[in-house]
């Protein structure tokens, strides 16, 4: 099954990747000197004000740093009122037993079509762990997608990282088994670009013509190339995704304008 947003093939698509909101159970409470919901909701207005052609919105995981009911439901009101297409996979603080999933299974991709693209939606997240791991079910499951989508481009969104971040402490939580994605993906041609969350920054690592990129957090940032647990004083940001006709995409991160917060930087986890 595919969440059609947009039948359209004769256009480009945009969607909007947020990640690690980290929201808490009620909407004024802080951690690391930092209102989390502050950020995520001027963070979705720069969004509407900045991106008005926007076709759909992906989060890709650590919604909650709160897991419960309250605070999936209220992150659920609060989208529904953009009157846009919104969709979400697990990151390694949300919990499975509340998370707003789009699949009774979820080790079944999601799969979002817009025009002649497919994203798929991976779920990374195992129970009771920080680092990441793709099943052997789910990675049959994408096999059988990307066969079935021979013949369009391809964006894939899952939480964790597949690539080193040379971050010693945040590489111990990354994406375990990524080998054995990379050798999923190895046949097939039509893949484009792989989006993630979980490092709290921007980078961008080029395998086989595939461009992975992780995305800055709407909360707060980890420092980069850091052996140890550490915050950096950067602006929330989000990832603008372009999804051309002709099969390539553009892609830009931004960050939240005229920021004022001060992160709380002596954190030694959180």
């Amino acid at each position: 099954m595919t969440f059609q947003v947009s039948t359209l093939s004769q256009k480009d698509h945009v969607i909007i990747q947020i990640t690690d909101t980290h929201l808490l159970e009620y909407p004024h409470l802080e951690f690391v000197g930092m209102n989390p919901e502050e950020s995520f909701h001027a963070i979705i207005q720069q969004i509407r004000n900045k991106h008005p052609e926007i076709d759909a919105i992906v989060h890709t995981g650590d919604l909650a740093q709160a897991p419960t009911p309250i605070t999936y439901k209220r992150y659920i009101q609060y989208m529904q009122t953009l009157g846009l297409p919104f969709f979400q996979t697990l990151g390694n603080h949300d919990n499975v037993d509340h998370f707003p999933l789009h699949k009774e299974n979820h080790q079944e991709p999601v799969v979002i079509g817009l025009g002649n693209w497919r994203v798929i939606l991976l779920n990374s997240a195992v129970k009771g762990h920080i680092d990441g791991h793709l099943s052997e079910e789910q990675l049959e499951n994408l096999t059988a997608l990307l066969k079935e989508f021979a013949d369009n481009p391809i964006l894939l969104a899952c939480h964790h990282h597949p690539f080193a971040m040379k971050s010693k402490w945040i590489d111990h939580h990354k994406l375990q088994n990524s080998n054995a994605l990379l050798t999923a993906l190895t046949p097939f041609k039509n893949v484009k670009a792989l989006v993630c969350g979980h490092v709290h920054q921007d980078s961008i690592n080029i395998w086989q013509g595939v461009e992975f990129f992780s995305t800055p957090s709407t909360s707060v940032q980890f420092k980069p190339f850091s052996n140890d647990f550490a915050l950096d004083q950067n602006a929330p940001g989000y990832r603008y995704i372009r999804l051309k006709n002709d099969g390539s995409f553009e892609t830009e991160v931004f960050r939240l304008e005229n920021f004022q917060g001060h992160i709380n930087t002596d954190i030694s986890g959180y």
